[in-house]
């Protein structure tokens, strides 16, 4: 009986190999299709760039990081802030500022100068 449990062992190896084997091929095929369709957009698009005297121009995705915040922060629901006037603001009390043990620590973290 032991030859047989061996047999299906081996077998059963022998089908999980060919079914990962499989499933490589199929993400590689499927890779090189999409690989081949964008190819052939981009050809297309470059045939009637040509055909119609236009210059071929690559496909190019730019974005200003600075203009992306700037959207983000005008869309916030917050990011109305109410800043009141001089004339709005009333009973302020000037007092003297002082120094805290922190202030004075070399080792507490600090900005960077600008």
């Amino acid at each position: 009986m032991t030859g047989l449990p061996q047999a299906l062992s081996a077998l059963s190896r022998l089908l999980l190999r060919l079914v990962l084997v499989a499933a490589a091929l199929v993400l590689v095929a499927s890779l090189i299709a999409a690989l081949a369709l964008l190819a052939l957009g981009w050809a297309l698009r470059a045939a009637w760039a040509r055909l119609t005297g236009r210059p071929v121009t690559p496909w190019v995705n730019r974005f200003d990081l600075g203009q992306q915040f700037g959207n983000v922060m005008r869309r916030a629901p917050g990011a109305a802030v109410h800043h009141p006037a001089a004339t709005d603001i009333t009973d302020v009390e000037v007092r003297e500022v002082h120094d805290t043990p922190a202030a004075n620590d070399p080792h507490a973290p600090r900005l960077p100068q600008r």
